[in-house]
């Protein structure tokens, strides 16, 4: 599968004049590699912050931008006995940046070896961990500055059928976000920490469901283009409610890249086939997760995705 979707990348690379697409999609992937590397390295880092000057004047969850004069403070130092063959096989390639350079950046505090977004999340996650000792925000915050940084490429590149999928992720994260939490009946402040940039739908609108009744949160998804997932929030009891959401919102995303069929030519083709089997690979991954668990037969057919030929 890691040698399926290597190869993917780089057939995609090769048939699209415009290689930036490529680009904002590897932003993920890079993302990935970077929370593995924080997580890894955070056991060597202080307890106290030594230099209260460097300390973030801003909280990080309240950063939406990704900023090229960004002002590099400095990471916290980890010790060089730290070392990259720990989770190397956890790392994901293809990257914009080789696992191993980033992991070097990091640990050694070099921002020169990585783009400046990168370096920008790694020292945002650090000092929130380092501040409130939580490293679930090394997920959040990295996870923002991803969707950030690849929608800012995606509207530099001026198509809307890519900012649409874009978007598209966004929105799903966030309303998946918003049935888990109040599936946990988590409190509101961990809403406002987990979602990424507004999408098409509102951050106002998110919070405003957070405290609504079912009926009207699927009273408003049943009128607009997630009518699909309206459901799961009237049964949010059911058993495998999650599991069953995560399948709709991956048919929504097929149902926009069947979109590509009807285009006779530029980058959306080569996009939605990328993009499709990416989704393929992601499905067979979920067989084999609920096979490892021995899960029966038939609910593991029950949530199987689709391909893109049986959506058609």
């Amino acid at each position: 599968l890691e040698r399926e979707t290597a190869e993917l990348f780089k057939l995609a690379s090769e048939i699209m004049v415009n290689r930036e697409f490529v680009d904002a999609l590897l932003v993920f992937n890079d993302c990935h590699n970077l929370k593995t590397i924080e997580k890894h390295l955070v056991a060597w880092w202080p307890k106290q912050n030594e230099n209260p000057e460097d300390e973030f004047e801003i909280d990080p969850l309240s950063r939406k931008d990704s900023r090229a004069d960004f002002e590099v403070p400095a990471l916290p130092e980890t010790s060089g006995t730290a070392s990259f063959s720990a989770i190397e096989p956890l790392m994901t390639r293809p990257a914009l940046v080789e696992p191993e350079v980033l992991f070097q950046a990091i640990r050694d505090r070099q921002p020169d070896r990585i783009p400046p977004w990168l370096y920008q999340a790694a020292v945002e996650a650090a000092n929130a961990v380092h501040s409130r000792y939580d490293i679930a925000e090394i997920d959040q915050i990295i996870d923002r500055l991803a969707f950030t940084e690849a929608i800012r490429r995606a509207t530099e590149l001026g198509n809307p059928f890519f900012l649409d999928y874009l978007f598209l992720r966004t929105d799903l994260t966030n309303i998946g976000s918003l049935l888990r939490l109040r599936i946990l009946k988590a409190d509101r402040r961990v809403l406002t920490q987990s979602v990424l940039p507004a999408g098409r739908v509102s951050h106002a609108s998110l919070q405003d469901w957070f405290s609504a009744e079912p009926e009207q949160i699927a009273h408003e998804l049943a009128n607009g283009p997630f009518a699909a997932l309206a459901p799961y929030f009237t049964s949010m009891n059911q058993r495998n409610t999650l599991a069953a959401f995560g399948k709709a919102c991956d048919h929504l995303i097929l149902d926009h890249l069947k979109k590509a069929q009807f285009i006779l030519r530029g980058p959306e083709i080569p996009l939605a086939y990328l993009l499709a089997r990416l989704l393929e690979i992601k499905n067979v991954r979920i067989a084999q997760t609920l096979l490892r668990n021995k899960l029966p037969s038939a609910q593991i057919r029950e949530l199987a995705r689709d391909s893109l030929a049986a959506r058609r």
